[in-house]
């Protein structure tokens, strides 16, 4: 499991470990991994030393002094170093070790014009082959002040102009992040690789400051941390939460899925949700819906039992019609039975604008963890402003969701007190007072059409499969078992789009313009993909 922190508890950690240890010491290991890791990338790219100038973006603090001490190891090595000092207060120590390297020093005016400051950062940066980021740490609370402002944004400018001339390296997280929420205040200077200290900010595992991060590598400072708020979930976690199926068991105890899709308007909508669910290891899915829709579900899927029944974990909602009056009626009624009848019951698509009629069906007024829901940006954002969320401003807009999700996601958790998957690039799952989970590693072609169904067939089995053995034991699946259920599903959907794109099932962060894309995918190969990644998941404990 990857684990990421709030800045604060890092901080406290850090501060144990440096007293103690000698003054300097982990500056130095930090720099040190920052140099052997542009080397290895140079490396890799088949760059002759004296043709890689890299160019050091120095600000104040410990990530310029990280920086100054990298630029000296490399330029010790023969690499052509320059250090352009964007700050008033450098970390005077290893800017002496970079001088007595023969490190290139170059003091930028401050007072000066912040358009010029940016120009001639930019000169540098087109002159090099390497972009150290030391100029802002996980310390900022607010947008780049000026000129870094200016200097960011023009580098950014470069970079996407040439995405794969230059090499950019960051330390800790790259500037202008905020550290926490992975929220992006204003500008802020992505990677290709971050190079990032003690342990994983939480921002590295939040969109949409993740996707300027790059491949992370964390370097290992021996910290004490406790139990974090943010984790992901890796193959071994997943594997060893699988509900393996027993000798005794068969297909009532395996897990069954009922799954309402479909209407007149959407009538084959279905069809994904059923084999997602079906390939991921339910014992039985049954789908009640249109009869054209029952006849091409079971042409593809021929397994699928068609009409309602006893089931484990009901999946409500894709290609439900709003106008299709009866469909709707049928799908409240069967969510406001699983709900109270304490089964787990998932709300995707069309079912989740359909979340105000549901609830005042329920004793409470409320869902529980058991229920778990699916939106994307903009189905979480017609939630939100039903729930009155965003006050007199007309509500919350799928464009406030993309730049905060995680807090937008713990927001619903809270209010409705289900738990919510926010689908995205970055997967994120939130329950109230657990554990938020942040699910990744699908290539861009799984954002196709139906894979999102594909991923509610998978939360749906994996559910049905947990809760089949909590009834056998006479429990109810806690907070956190669901969580990591859900997680354990985005897990798999991610994997089953990698493998059929025709990628390595590797976890490893990818870094951007580093490695391949893989080919287009659509739904359907996701789904026919999902048994190979739980066998990974499996092979790996």
């Amino acid at each position: 499991m990857i684990e990421a922190f709030e800045k604060q508890t890092v901080r406290r950690a850090e501060a144990q470990v440096v007293a103690a240890h000698p003054h300097g010491t982990l500056m130095k290991k930090a720099a040190g991994e920052v140099s052997d890791t542009v080397i290895e990338l140079l490396l890799a790219r088949g760059v002759k030393v004296a043709e890689s100038p890299i160019l050091g973006l120095v600000g104040g603090g410990d990530n310029g002094g990280d920086c100054l001490y990298a630029l000296s190891y490399l330029a010790k090595l023969g690499y052509p170093c320059l250090a352009l000092i964007l700050s008033d207060k450098p970390h005077l120590e290893a800017l002496a070790a970079a001088e007595k390297a023969q490190v290139t020093i170059e003091r930028v005016d401050l007072a000066g014009n912040a358009r010029q400051v940016a120009r001639l950062a930019a000169r540098r940066a087109r002159a090099a082959k390497v972009w150290i980021d030391g100029l802002v740490g996980a310390g900022i609370n607010g947008k780049l002040r000026e000129p870094l402002s200016q200097v960011v944004a023009e580098l950014t400018r470069i970079s996407v102009s040439y995405p794969r001339q230059f090499l950019r390296i960051a330390i800790d997280i790259p500037s202008g992040v905020f550290a926490d929420d992975g929220r992006l205040p204003g500008v802020c200077l992505g990677a290709d690789v971050t190079v990032t200290m003690g342990a994983l900010k939480s921002a590295s595992l939040l969109p949409p400051a993740a996707y300027e991060f790059g491949q992370v590598r964390l370097v290992d400072l021996g910290l004490q941390l406790s139990e974090p708020r943010l984790a992901r979930l890796q193959a071994r976690d997943v594997g060893e939460f699988w509900a393996l199926p027993r000798a005794q068991d068969h297909k009532y105890t395996r897990g069954v899925v009922q799954v309402v899709a479909g209407s007149s308007s959407f009538p084959l909508t279905g069809v994904m949700c059923v084999e997602g669910a079906g390939r991921a290891g339910a014992g039985m899915v049954r789908y009640v819906g249109p009869e054209e829709a029952a006849f091409a579900i079971l042409s593809r899927f021929p397994e699928a039992v068609v009409g309602a029944g006893k089931h484990q974990c009901l999946l409500v909602g894709p290609g439900i019609d709003s106008k299709d009056s009866s469909r709707v009626r049928e799908a409240v009624n069967q969510a406001v039975q699983a709900a109270t009848s304490g089964i787990p019951l998932v709300l995707d698509a069309g079912a989740i604008d359909f979340y105000p009629e549901i609830v005042a069906q329920v004793p409470g007024g409320h869902l529980s963890h058991r229920a778990v829901l699916t939106p994307h940006a903009g189905e979480a954002a017609r939630l939100l402003s039903a729930l009155g969320a965003g006050g007199g401003r007309g509500g919350v807009t799928r464009a406030e969701v993309e730049a905060s999700p995680a807090a937008w996601a713990q927001f619903l958790a809270d209010k409705t007190q289900a738990t919510v998957l926010l689908k995205g690039a970055v997967t994120l799952i939130a329950s109230a007072n657990e554990t938020m989970f942040s699910q990744a590693g699908a290539p861009p072609w799984a954002g196709t059409a139906g894979s999102g169904d594909v991923l509610a067939g998978i939360v749906a089995s994996v559910l049905a499969q947990h809760q089949a053995r909590a009834e056998q034991s006479g429990h109810h699946m806690s907070a956190s078992q669901v969580a990591f259920a859900v997680a354990s599903a985005a897990w798999v959907h991610a994997m089953a789009a990698r493998n059929a794109a025709g990628l390595s099932l590797s976890e490893e962060p990818e870094a951007k313009g580093l490695t391949a894309l893989g080919t287009p995918i659509v739904a359907s190969d996701i789904a026919r993909a999902i048994p190979q990644a739980i066998a990974w998941a499996l092979a790996r404990i």
